[in-house]
């Protein structure tokens, strides 16, 4: 849904129409939840004491519940990704604030969800799961009244137009000039200063400088005979440098936005191996005469609060000109996932050591608090890779794809969950085959999580070099200061 919100975005409405229509949806679908949650008549009964049947729901109470999730997902969806990079429309390119702007955001986002996950559940366990569901429609409607009353207060700029159309253009045109010979001279090729591109929102001042990378592709802004015939030069078969460039940019970026989605295969063991982990150690932790038991699943709010630490500390170093560029943002989010990914391996394989040597009392001697240094490292690792990718691809994603270019984050989120999925179920088989235990049994004390952490890190390890190669040869977006820039600044 980011994905298809920001086509939207970028497409037809522009992103504060998207971003409302979102949160308006979403409200529609909270209701519908609350509804279901709250009215006796709309869900099922409860289930019956010293009984192990409960009565199913109905047609209608299971159309009105999912109908409602299912509208929060599209609202919410289409409207995160669009609300990012709308906000970031609000600064001027060079603001220093903007670098603060993504890192304050992912804050945000993350305060938000620990919230959910305590206070709100803890509400909705002790009080009632209609209240709870209560609470968060309001807070979402309190959102789409405040974003509409402050509509004045907002730099809105229209859509710039199908982004895909552009990249269409440049593709069908390169491709019927395919026999042609590139030119040395970069100034042979077109830009046409005098004919406005539809695809751009300011075509006098985002203008882009030609780059050799790709060179094939210059082909689409050779100037032949038959793209001026008529007077009018024809897109789809005569583009300009700057619309070559924007394709170049896509091209340059994709790479990298792979390793991204590889690297949250790392990334997911936060939520789903390292729990497993967890619940195999003694989860109370003893400071002084005062024993707390933690619960597995709630060590992901400890690393949800070291990342709101780290966001800090790195704002506070930009402040202070930090030389943390987004791409050595990204670079230190890899690398710190490989080291915690393998802090997790060296933890489990004394767990596993401390099982076998004795009974399950002895199991359960190490403390969850082994746990603690893994997430805290993870958490460093999500606040560096998150604040930079949406930063870097904000910065250098094309004009015309500024709401998509914050859709690829929550995309390589979804892919590195299913990367994950796909070699947990891969390696279960294999080292299942034939009879035996395996990495993943039943009981986890008698197969080799370790080892497969290792393997994740082994993955981690080899992306992040991959990485690095691209990092040290990507060529960055540069705008070519248009005429109109020259005659302000003399």
């Amino acid at each position: 849904m980011p994905v298809l919100g920001a086509a939207v975005a970028d497409s037809f409405w522009g992103k504060y129409k998207t971003v409302l229509a979102g949160l308006t949806i979403s409200v529609v679908g909270m209701a519908m939840v609350t509804t279901s949650a709250t009215l006796p008549s709309l869900r099922p009964p409860p289930c019956a004491q010293q009984s192990a049947y409960c009565a199913p729901a109905t047609l209608r109470q299971e159309l009105l519940f999912f109908s409602g999730i299912y509208l929060c997902a599209v609202g919410i969806g289409a409207a995160k990704a669009v609300f990012i990079s709308f906000a970031a429309e609000q600064f001027d390119d060079g603001d220093g604030r903007k670098s603060s702007y993504f890192s304050w955001y992912y804050t945000a986002a993350n305060m938000g969800m620990l919230t959910a996950a305590t206070l709100l559940v803890w509400v909705q366990d002790k009080v009632s799961w209609g209240f709870g569901y209560g609470i968060c429609a309001s807070f979402v409607v309190v959102s789409v009244v405040g974003l509409a009353a402050t509509v004045p207060m907002y730099r809105i700029l229209p859509p710039a137009g199908s982004p895909l159309k552009g990249v269409l253009q440049v593709l069908v045109a390169s491709s019927r000039k395919v026999k042609l010979t590139v030119p040395r001279d970069a100034a042979e090729l077109y830009e046409g200063e005098d004919v406005k591109n539809p695809l751009l929102h300011s075509p006098l001042h985002e203008r882009l400088q030609h780059t050799d990378q790709f060179r094939s592709l210059d082909k689409a802004a050779m100037v032949t005979d038959e793209d001026l015939e008529g007077g009018d030069h024809r897109p789809w078969r005569l583009c300009t440098v700057t619309q070559v460039e924007e394709l170049k940019t896509l091209l340059r970026l994709i790479p990298i936005w792979l390793t991204s989605a590889v690297y949250f295969l790392a990334n997911t063991q936060a939520q789903t191996t390292f729990v497993q982990q967890g619940t195999k150690t003694d989860s109370r932790i003893t400071i002084g005469a005062v024993s707390i038991s933690i619960p597995a699943a709630s060590l992901t709010s400890i690393q949800t609060v070291c990342v709101a630490a780290c966001v800090t500390l790195y704002n506070r170093a930009v402040a202070q000109s930090s030389p943390f560029t987004p791409l050595r943002l990204m670079g230190l989010g890899h690398a710190t996932a490989a080291a915690s990914v393998a802090v997790a391996a060296c933890t489990e394989a004394r767990r596993l050591r401390i099982a076998t040597e004795g009974d399950s009392a002895a199991a359960a001697a190490m403390g969850i608090a082994w746990l603690l240094p893994q997430y805290v490292v993870m958490a460093v690792s999500d606040a560096s890779l998150s604040v930079g990718q949406l930063q870097f691809f904000y910065d250098q994603a094309p004009e015309t794809m500024r709401g998509a270019s914050t859709a690829f984050y929550f995309l390589s989120v979804s892919l590195g969950n299913l990367i994950n999925s796909q070699l947990v179920t891969i390696v279960a088989s294999v080292t299942a085959a034939g009879g035996r235990t395996g990495w993943f049994p039943p009981e986890l004390d008698d197969g080799h999580l370790d080892y497969y952490f290792l393997l994740v890190v082994a993955v981690a390890t080899v992306n992040f070099g991959v990485f690095v190669a691209l990092a040290k040869n990507y060529t960055p977006k540069r705008v070519r200061q248009s005429r109109l820039d020259s005659l302000s600044s003399s």
